[in-house]
């Protein structure tokens, strides 16, 4: 695995009871800016050694070694029979379970490694990078709850893993369970050895994540040591940061990193905008083109339809024209239909298609020539019977001279003249209710022309 000569860090911070709910707090991220961690990658955080309960119940633990310490040793100075003693012990009190000392009887552990190690997994632009270091992280998450359990056992009361922060990093806490000479229960930090030797951790911690491919971090206690004992200089002293003062000075890099961030999204969010209102105005030119393409799409239907009515109307001219068509008439009014003339020619097939062609050009042929036809036909009646009326006239006029003539022959021929004369009068008669039944009044002007020529008439010659 590629180290890239990164070390385990390991530090450790003195801790006091009534500091767990500061801790608390801060594991709840309740006391916390937003710019310390990333509030969207809190919920990755992850508890590995406790429960949620941990803090009170090391608090009540501590009370109860608290006031075990104190019943056994008023039970002690009553076997003895201490009375002052015992009355000065209840004025003051249960005592602490641990001794004073300016580091607190509890230590916090941090577990970590440089953000660059974690990242070095994978390319964290890429699915498969992030999935690396997610395996990463568990692999050394693996580690250190090993590593705690190997060196404090039960002590360890707490642990989690952080993951909303700059940095992936293992908190614990150390609640050193023991007793001293006297027996009493006490809190003990020196029992464990890496406690109590700060470089032998730093050792067995090399040691431990070495499996991971981390090294140990800077031996300077031995270099200065041997530097010590060749009367020469040794490396000057490493101050750690307080805890607090890391978080601060990891919030700030945060806060920076989160302006940046900001001014890169305002900026995004300002293309975005313009880039939107382009699209927008792409989108509005695209709806005015292809309202115009409509608009000359349906003049250009509209002309087609007008050239096909107008084909349709000059097909069917030209269909009458030549007797292929013909008019008749129904309830509707006039019908163009194919004659037997038009069914026969080949040259008709045409005309038939470009009639079929438009239904409105051949409604309006049908009126069109429907109309023409009709004047033509009441025209063509008027003048016939026109001519009728003056024919009856020149018929009136010659029965009349007939008759003239009629009366002189002698009886036997008027006789004779008499019966042909009776089918000539009864067509004169037809014809003349005809010609009434049209509005020719003037043929009542004659003789009814139905009175044969008298064949009794005696000869008067």
């Amino acid at each position: 695995m590629t180290t890239n000569n990164h070390p385990i860090v390991l530090r450790f911070e003195g801790l006091r009871p009534e500091q767990l709910s500061r801790f608390e707090l801060h594991r709840l991220r309740k006391q916390m800016d937003g710019y310390e961690f990333e509030p969207r990658r809190t919920r990755f955080n992850k508890l590995l050694i406790g429960n949620e309960t941990w803090a009170k119940e090391a608090l009540a633990e501590i009370d109860e070694m608290r006031m075990e310490n104190f019943a056994n040793e008023l039970t002690k100075l009553k076997k003895r029979k201490r009375i002052g003693e015992i009355e000065k012990r209840m004025i003051e009190g249960p005592k602490d379970p641990w001794r004073p000392s300016k580091h607190g009887p509890l230590r916090e552990v941090i577990i970590t490694a440089h953000a660059d190690w974690f990242a070095a997994a994978g390319d964290q632009s890429t699915w498969r990078g992030m999935m690396a270091k997610r395996r990463r992280e568990k692999h050394f998450e693996d580690l250190a709850i090993g590593w705690l359990t190997y060196n404090f056992g039960e002590d360890v009361v707490h642990a989690r893993a952080d993951r909303d922060e700059k940095t992936y990093h293992i908190h614990a806490v150390i609640l050193p369970r023991g007793e001293d000479q006297h027996g009493r229960s006490m809190l003990i930090p020196s029992k464990h050895e890496a406690i109590r030797s700060y470089e032998h951790a730093q050792d067995i911690a090399g040691v431990w994540f070495a499996q991971a491919g981390l090294l140990r971090g800077e031996a300077r206690a031995f270099a200065s040591r041997q530097a010590k004992a060749a009367g020469m200089k040794g490396p000057d002293p490493v101050n750690h940061k307080p805890t607090w003062k890391w978080r601060q000075e990891v919030a700030v890099e945060l806060w920076s990193e989160r302006v940046a961030l900001n001014a890169r999204s305002s900026d995004l969010d300002a293309r975005e905008t313009a880039v939107i209102e382009a699209e927008d105005a792409v989108g509005a030119d695209t709806a005015k083109v292809q309202a115009r393409s409509d608009a000359v799409g349906a003049r250009e239907a509209a002309a087609q339809d007008m050239a096909d009515e107008a084909n349709t109307v000059l097909a069917a001219a030209e269909g009458l024209a030549e007797d292929y068509f013909e008019l008749k008439e129904n309830a509707d009014g006039p019908c163009l239909a194919v004659t037997e003339t038009g069914k026969a020619s080949n040259s008709a097939k045409a005309l038939i298609q470009r009639v079929a062609k438009s239904k409105k050009g051949r409604r309006r042929a049908e009126g069109i020539f429907g109309r023409v036809w009709s004047t033509m036909r009441t025209r063509a009646r008027g003048e016939a019977e026109e001519k009728l009326g003056e024919e009856f006239a020149q018929i009136e006029t010659t029965r009349e001279a007939l008759m003239d003539v009629v009366k002189d022959l002698p009886p036997a021929i008027r006789q004779h003249l008499g019966t042909t004369w009776k089918t000539v009068a009864k067509q004169v008669v037809s014809l003349r209710q005809l010609l009434r039944k049209r509005g020719h009044s003037a043929v009542d002007g004659g003789r009814s022309g139905s009175t044969p020529p008298d064949a009794t008439k005696p000869d008067e010659k």
